[in-house]
C-alpha cells in the first residue's frame, strides 16, 4: 500500500469516527462534558498531522455521554 493510500484510509477511518460524534455539536444537544467532545473531534481532525499510516495510529478516547 503507498504512503497515499495509506493516508486516504486514514481519512476515512478518521472521517467515519467524526461522523458518529456529529450529533454531540448540535445546537439542541446539552452535554456536560461539550469541552471534551470538542477536544476528541479537534484531536480526530488533527490525527493526520500526527500518524501517516493506519497502524501506527493512537485514536483518542471517546468521552463519555
Amino acid at each position: 500500500m503507498t504512503k497515499e493510500e495509506q493516508l486516504q484510509l486514514l481519512r476515512a477511518q478518521r472521517n467515519a469516527k467524526l461522523i458518529n460524534s456529529d450529533w454531540t455539536q448540535s445546537r439542541d444537544v446539552s452535554l456536560s462534558n461539550d469541552d471534551d467532545w470538542k477536544k476528541y473531534r479537534q484531536d480526530l481532525r488533527d490525527i493526520t498531522k500526527t500518524y501517516e499510516s493506519p497502524d501506527d495510529v493512537v485514536w483518542p478516547t471517546e468521552p463519555s455521554l
